[in-house]
């Protein structure tokens, strides 16, 4: 008996061999192979072959040369034919979620490429030739076993977003200062201890996430991210942040939830906006508030906006005049309230320095 997937999939290859067809769809067919018919298409620039169990490519593939954009993800793939080579049209090649262990090093032939995705694969390594790809400005290598990345990485100045979460990456090269066209950095749920000084050339991120690594400090370059609007920083193991941070004046998404050690803002996040003042009577109103609720032990407890709005109608009022990008900084502002009057608790040393500053 015919597979009837398979049948499907010969009937839109007949449908599509016509002059001027150029795209083909094969996907979400559990196909476990290719029919050999596809070899026909060579006008093809288009090819869907996601969410199939392709385990293998077979050769036809390689005759459709005019292709610039191939989706393989979501197969079963074990390797990449060296034969990728031939296809030096591509400009966008979609290989995440498959079996990968390690890449040919033809695939540095693919000079043409601006979008390459292998996230959710089994890499350990990338070869030396990814260098090659110097039109790449949108690499995606995340939940793959990367303990390193190899120096011609950073020769790819093009790329505006990179992605190398979930590795078992250890550091980040001082090359990482080359890219400095990029705009989105995606370093989460590695094994970090620090950065390095030259992540303050990239001046034109807008968003990094460094969450779930092992990051005690930040280095004070990072104020030159002046473009940056979301710093991601939870789940690490900060006991600091440099004070100059109040300077990146674009942020409107901070999240530096379960640091157990960073207990307090810099003051320069309080005194860096012209809405200083009414920030600080918000927080004389609400300064019981979080003391009775037990938050003055580790002040970076997530406290709800909502609940802040709906406590105290001068709360809301506040809370209404402030600028959409200062939402973010309504915590850090609420959490300073112990530093602005006196209360009837123990306090920490630190806490009093910061208070005789305001």
């Amino acid at each position: 008996m015919d597979d009837p997937n398979l049948t499907a999939a010969k009937k839109r290859i007949e449908n599509t061999n016509q002059p001027a067809s150029t795209k083909l769809d094969l996907s979400n067919l559990q196909l476990t192979s290719i029919p050999e018919e596809i070899g026909k298409l060579t006008n093809l620039t288009t090819l869907y072959l996601y969410n199939n169990q392709l385990r293998s490519l077979p050769e036809e593939i390689f005759i459709l040369t005019n292709l610039t954009t191939l989706h393989l993800h979501n197969n079963q793939l074990m390797s990449v034919p060296s034969e990728i080579f031939i296809l030096t049209n591509l400009t966008t090649l979609y290989l995440s979620n498959n079996q990968l262990k390690s890449l040919p090093s033809e695939i540095g032939f693919l000079t043409n490429l601006t979008k390459l995705t292998l996230s959710e694969n089994q890499l350990r390594s990338l070869p030396e030739e990814i260098g090659s790809l110097t039109n790449l400005t949108y690499l995606n290598l995340s939940y793959n076993q990367l303990k390193s990345l190899p120096e011609e990485i950073f020769i790819l100045t093009n790329l505006t977003r990179l992605f190398l979460s979930d590795n078992q990456l250890t550091s980040v090269p001082s090359e990482i200062g080359f890219l400095t066209n990029l705009r989105t950095l995606e370093l989460s749920d590695n094994q970090l201890r620090s950065l390095p000084e030259e992540i303050g050339n990239l001046t034109n991120l807008t968003y990094i996430n460094l969450s779930k690594n092992q990051l005690r400090s930040l280095p004070e370059e990072i104020v030159s991210l002046t473009n940056l609007t979301t710093l991601i920083l939870s789940d690490n193991q900060l006991r600091s942040l440099p004070e100059e941070i109040g300077f990146l004046i674009n942020l409107t998404f901070l999240n530096l939830y379960n640091n157990k050690e960073l207990i307090y803002p810099p003051y320069s996040m309080i005194k860096s906006h012209n809405v200083v003042k009414e920030v600080l009577e918000f927080c004389k109103t609400q300064r019981d508030i979080y003391t009775r609720r037990g938050r003055r032990k580790n002040m970076w407890n997530n406290i709800p906006l909502m609940y802040i709005a709906q406590v105290d109608p001068h709360c809301s009022e506040t809370f209404g005049k402030l600028p959409t990008e200062l939402i973010v900084l309504i915590e850090y502002f609420c959490l300073c309230a112990p530093y602005v009057e006196p209360v009837e608790v123990e306090r920490i040393d630190h806490v009093n320095k910061k208070e005789k500053l305001l």
